[in-house]
């Protein structure tokens, strides 16, 4: 019997495994004395105004609900929050010195799981140019669970602040 395809397909699954185990260490950034995480953005951009193929047959004619929507972003704030303080440290500034700007945030969601298929990030001014930090805030969006729907792939956009500060009890 000839097991070459099987033993190679089995080699070449380990190894895509191994890739996939040494891709994803979070090394460590210090922030004021704690551990941190960055992150390697592993979630696809992708182009707005690509044209979109629907296809009726396998897609439902539901959009996802825009409060929702916007209630399941806040799960990205905490993230994102800690992609700002990382992105200070990186550049040596106050982690209470405010990155002044907003940005634009584009989610393509996935109708039957709620997941991001791409997420788009714009920042302000020279924040566009911080691969880090825009890297990291386009996973920390794509942690996110949105809410499922029935239709297809679409892409909801949010505005936010890049740092909001601290808010004092």
């Amino acid at each position: 019997m000839n097991h070459a395809p099987k033993t190679l397909g089995v080699l070449l699954l380990s190894g895509l495994m191994a890739a996939a185990t040494l891709g994803c260490k979070e090394p460590e950034i210090k922030q004021d004395g704690r551990k941190g995480r960055t992150v390697k953005a592993t979630v696809a951009t992708f182009d707005p105004s690509a044209d979109v193929v629907l296809d009726l047959d396998k897609y439902g004619a539901e959009r996802p609900d825009d409060y929702e929507a916007q209630m399941a972003f806040h799960q990205a704030f905490e993230p994102m929050d800690a992609c700002v303080l990382a992105a200070k440290e990186r550049k040596g500034m106050p982690s209470d010195q405010v990155l002044g700007g907003d940005m634009d945030i584009a989610v393509k969601l996935e109708p039957k799981t709620g997941k991001a298929l791409g997420v788009n990030a714009t920042l302000p001014g020279k924040l566009d140019k911080d691969a880090p930090l825009k890297d990291c805030i386009r996973e920390a969006v794509a942690t996110v669970h949105f809410p499922k729907y029935d239709g297809p792939p679409v892409v909801v956009e949010f505005h936010t602040e890049v740092d909001a500060g601290t808010m004092e009890d």
